[in-house]
């Protein structure tokens, strides 16, 4: 199991998302074969911290899993229409 992390803010800073509701609507696009578990989301002063644990010995595939599942909900998200990976 690797850790994987990222950021992201939305392109508009009034807009603000509870931490409990964002790292729902982002885990909810993981693929039971990504192999994403325990899920973290962090606001902080330059974004959103996303970090993931995943099912895998390369941290360069498990970086590339979280970019891809918060992609997805980046797309798919209403809520998240405004957000982006930094």
């Amino acid at each position: 199991m690797v850790a994987a992390h990222l950021r992201i803010t939305p392109l508009d800073s009034a807009i603000t998302l509870a931490p409990q509701v964002l790292r729902d609507l982002i885990y909810a696009h993981a693929l039971p074969t990504d192999g994403m578990e325990h899920v973290r989301v962090r606001a902080g002063p330059e974004g959103v911290d996303v970090l993931a644990f995943v099912d895998s010995d390369d941290p360069e595939a498990a970086t590339e899993i979280l970019h891809n599942v918060v992609r997805a909900a980046i797309r798919q998200e209403p809520l998240l229409r405004l957000w982006r990976i930094i």
